[in-house]
């Protein structure tokens, strides 16, 4: 089961990089872009390993930047060199070949997906074979996360990251255990430092939720404490306006053009701007693209996945197993689900560009439920 797994996630991945080597897509394919830089980057490792190694630390700035700002910033470089010098790695043994570069990178990415995958099966027993359809066969999932991108990487991470801190739940915070969870903590915040902060907030809800009898209490205390801080966070210091850095990125998307622009107010960085821009914010995380949209035939999964995850919704409401009690880890997969599809909603202004940011939240949400839910009643249903 694990090969045919893995070799629909290759395949999934040449399907990748077949779409992006079309004509109207290649010119401003990343993917590509970061093959050819990684090119240089392995000459330069043969070379010289030392200095590979050491210019992944160099930057040609004034300063090294805002972690938080696109522009000028060594730490929005680093998303992509990381992703350029592991593909510069790979180029040794592929012989600097792209399409097989596509099977080494999803090997790195499959680990993230097997530990995910463990968790829930623990927490799930007997329900192993419906929990393997959303973690690896919900299509704009396995399209973005195949792909030699930073995707792939960024759920790999957050998977073994949920692995370790599960099994340390379960037993104890040893040594090893610690330091892969903190090692893969700054490879998730290098590469998409929202995330990981997400990701931070939420292992923090699960672990107070674990002091107390009363798991879902402890998430929601937990959370509209965040939510506060959040709002005052400008209060603070002005470099730790976090309401400052929502609005900025969703600016930088309403500067960008493109075929799924969507016409949107600018966001403002007050409680009030964030309160007020909350229906488009959600409309934008969840519903788009609409059902109107169809005119263009590349969002069609995209709108049936949304039917589909709200008809989940409604099954899990009817179905859901009430004698199973919430595990902790559930509810901290389900509110960093969410977290990052508000994010999301605040800052992309593309109905393209949130199915790719959505695709990636897909399984933290739709797995659990899948969990929950009572299958013999569901089968009685269709008898």
């Amino acid at each position: 089961m694990l090969v045919l797994l893995f070799m629909l996630k290759v395949v999934a991945g040449l399907g990748y990089a077949m779409f992006y080597n079309l004509p109207s897509y290649h010119a401003d394919s990343d993917s590509f872009r970061y093959f050819h830089y990684s090119i240089e980057e392995t000459d330069m490792l043969l070379k010289s390993p030392l200095l590979f190694l050491k210019d992944l630390f160099s930057y040609g700035y004034n300063d090294i930047g805002n972690v938080f700002i696109g522009n000028n910033s060594y730490w929005n470089d680093l998303k992509s060199n990381i992703v350029i010098k592991l593909l510069a790695v790979c180029n040794v043994f592929s012989f600097k070949n792209y399409y097989i570069n596509i099977i080494f990178f999803n090997f790195f990415f499959f680990f993230g997906l097997i530990g995910f995958f463990r968790v829930m099966n623990n927490i799930f027993l007997h329900k192993g074979l419906w929990l393997l359809i959303p973690i690896f066969c919900i299509p704009s999932f396995l399209f973005w996360s195949s792909g030699i991108h930073r995707d792939g990487l960024i759920f790999s991470a957050t998977g073994l990251i949920i692995y370790f801190f599960y099994n340390s739940m379960n037993d104890k915070f040893t040594v090893r255990n610690t330091l892969f969870i903190v090692a893969l903590l700054l490879l998730l915040f290098a590469v998409r430092n929202y995330v990981c902060l997400a990701l931070i907030m939420s292992l923090t809800a699960w672990f107070v939720s674990t002091k107390t009898n009363r798991a879902l209490a402890s998430f929601i205390t937990m959370y509209v404490l965040a939510i506060i801080v959040f709002f005052l966070s400008g209060n603070f210091h002005s470099s730790f306006n976090l309401l400052a850095y929502i609005a900025n990125k969703q600016h930088e998307f309403v500067q960008l053009s493109g075929g799924s622009e969507i016409t949107l107010p600018l966001l403002q960085p007050t409680i009030s701007g964030f309160v007020s821009y909350l229906p488009a914010a959600l409309d934008m995380a969840l519903l788009r693209p609409h059902i109107t949209e169809l005119k263009n035939l590349s969002y069609l999964p995209a709108v049936a996945e949304t039917i589909l995850l709200f008809a989940l919704l409604i099954l899990f409401f009817i179905y859901r197993d009430k004698k199973q009690s919430i595990h902790p880890a559930v509810l901290a997969c389900i509110f960093l689900g969410f977290s990052l599809l508000l994010i999301a909603g605040y800052t992309v202004t593309f109905s393209g560009a949130i199915v790719r940011y959505r695709s990636f939240v897909l399984p933290l949400i739709i797995t659990p439920l899948v969990g929950m839910l009572r299958f013999k009643s569901l089968q009685m249903v269709k008898k």
